[in-house]
């Protein structure tokens, strides 16, 4: 699957360098666009996050028609046509028409009408609807919770632990106010698989250094990112074991 929206600090490259799954059952406490598990084709994802706005985007996608994806405009010209849907497709436009953010919002980029004409998914569009009409099909398993981390009962399954980094580039999201001593003891409390994802040079875990990869802010400034995990590695889990 390709994301099925743009979001801050997603993890759509780094994931094929984690490597698959060693579960059936993915679960996300830090799930904004979910890119491990969409990368991955996941079947079965547990979804959790603190922001209300992320749970209604994923709530909407699980649940909706494909009726509802394509009845949304292809093209918009002003913030009020957008304001003006229902709030699972605003919170999905809202990701489109201004892209890498960790919160919608409806002011619409100049990228936006740089390529709103193009026939691929740059910005929200034709190809944009076709795509998440046709993945629909593959998060029907999936699940999406508002909750912090610490609430979510200690399943054996695969855990893709992503917070937001303990650097300026993770104060960048609205819920960023994080004790790292009780999340590091707490990641490694978890049952089953854990990967939990860092910039290189965190500390709070015993990270190492996995790849660099180009954002798109790299894009533009030849920038590269450079990415960092930490992993429990556990007997492998038996299938049905975090059902």
């Amino acid at each position: 699957m390709k994301p099925f929206f743009s979001y801050y600090g997603a993890k759509y490259q780094v994931a094929k360098h984690l490597g698959a799954p060693r579960s059936e059952t993915v679960i996300e406490p830090f799930a904004g666009s979910a890119c491990y598990s969409t990368r991955w084709n996941v079947k079965k994802a547990k979804l959790y996050d603190v922001s209300e706005n992320i749970c209604l985007l994923w709530d909407f996608l699980i649940n909706s028609s494909c009726k509802d994806i394509m009845a949304i405009p292809s093209t918009f010209k002003s913030e009020d046509e957008i304001e003006a849907l229902e709030i699972g497709q605003q919170m999905l436009c809202k990701f489109w028409v201004a892209k890498g953010r960790s919160e919608p919002t409806s002011k619409i980029s100049p990228w936006y009408f740089k390529y709103n004409e193009s026939k691929d998914c740059r910005v929200w569009g034709d190809a944009v609807k076709v795509r998440v009409c046709e993945q629909k099909p593959l998060i029907s398993q999936w699940e999406i919770q508002q909750s912090s981390y610490e609430n979510i009962p200690n399943y054996n399954a695969h855990w893709h632990i992503d917070p937001p980094y303990n650097n300026k580039a993770g104060s960048r999201y609205p819920f960023s106010e994080i004790n790292y001593e009780h999340l590091a003891n707490w990641c490694r409390s978890r049952n089953g698989q854990v990967d939990v994802c860092e910039n290189s040079g965190a500390s709070w875990l015993p990270f190492e250094d996995l790849c660099e990869v180009v954002s798109s802010r790299g894009r533009r400034t030849g920038y590269k990112s450079k990415e960092a995990v930490w992993r429990k590695l556990e007997q492998e889990i038996k299938i049905g074991d975090a059902a």
